[in-house]
């Protein structure tokens, strides 16, 4: 006679409770080991979206409107997207979309503004946060990026836009990329921006390494700022091979200087550094060689 199996010796009751743990546990490696492999609960593919201009190919990163994430809270405005950091004081990445029509000729504002959109128990900073620090309150998203009404300059001005820029870093080498990609803006291409701090640890302008800033809420001043652009002909263009797509990485103190270019970088090294995936929603195998050159600054 056949010895009898541990389920048969069960009352049915028995049987489902025993089927819901196996269940849950299931559940639980899957997630514990897509993990250690590098990716996000969820199905492998899935790729967060936003209905903004400024993200048309995705998020670098998820990022979620809930005061429980605090250290990737989203913010989705019309004049750019920003996962912002309550741990750092300082945004992870900002998003935006660059045309002619959004350069104008709005007086920039010079008020620096907490961001009354953060939830109520996040620290938001100040402009004085940044008194006597030594660094710039370096704009992300730039100012004149969004220069063609006082209202849109004005969201620029919020602090969750700001980091703590070195005065070289953000007067010399960081202005004159901004200046090359509204150059190219107004020769009707249509950019897509993705910039960021990186690390903790810059120099101020009297060339004295501090890792944090501010007083009762320190803010983490990092050791270097990036960005990454694509560059299409029109706003219904598609990437394709021959798409103009570069990265700049840049230390955050004052040996830089004007000449930006030499701190060019492929995509795929941010990419590696950071742990993002820009333009996530751009097919992989379009995508994936574009991020390997440097030599496609227009």
């Amino acid at each position: 006679m056949a010895s009898k199996s541990f389920l048969d010796e069960l009352t049915p009751t028995q049987r489902v409770i025993a089927g819901v743990v196996i269940l849950v546990i299931a559940g639980v490696v899957a997630l514990v080991r897509s993990r250690q492999e590098g990716h996000p609960p969820g199905p492998q593919g899935d790729q967060q979206t936003l209905e903004n201009r400024n993200v048309r190919f995705g998020l670098p990163a998820e990022a979620k409107h809930d005061p429980a994430n605090r250290e990737a809270y989203l913010i989705d405005r019309p004049q750019y997207v920003l996962s912002y950091n309550d741990a750092t004081k300082n945004p992870n990445w900002v998003c935006w979309n660059l045309t002619a029509s959004d350069i104008g000729t709005a007086e920039r504002d010079t008020s620096f503004e907490p961001d009354p959109d953060l939830p109520k128990d996040f620290y938001r900073v100040k402009s004085s946060d940044y008194a006597a620090s030594g660094f710039d309150r370096g704009h992300m998203c730039a100012s004149k990026d969004r220069s063609n009404s006082k209202e849109d300059n004005e969201i620029l001005f919020y602090m969750t836009n700001i980091v703590p820029q070195s005065q070289n870093n953000n007067q010399k080498g960081w202005r004159l990329l901004e200046e090359h990609c509204r150059s190219l803006a107004k020769k009707n291409s249509e950019l897509y921006i993705a910039c960021g701090p990186h690390g903790r640890g810059g120099a101020s302008r009297d060339e004295v390494k501090h890792f944090t800033i501010g007083k009762s809420h320190p803010i983490v001043v990092p050791e270097s700022v990036w960005k990454v652009v694509m560059v299409l002909p029109n706003k219904t263009a598609a990437p394709s091979a021959d798409t103009p797509v570069f990265a700049v990485w840049m230390p955050n103190d004052q040996t830089v200087g004007s000449d930006w270019k030499k701190y060019v970088v492929p995509v795929s090294t941010v990419e590696q550094r950071t742990g993002y995936k820009f333009f996530p929603l751009v097919p992989d195998d379009v995508a994936g060689p574009l991020k390997t050159h440097t030599d496609r600054v227009p």
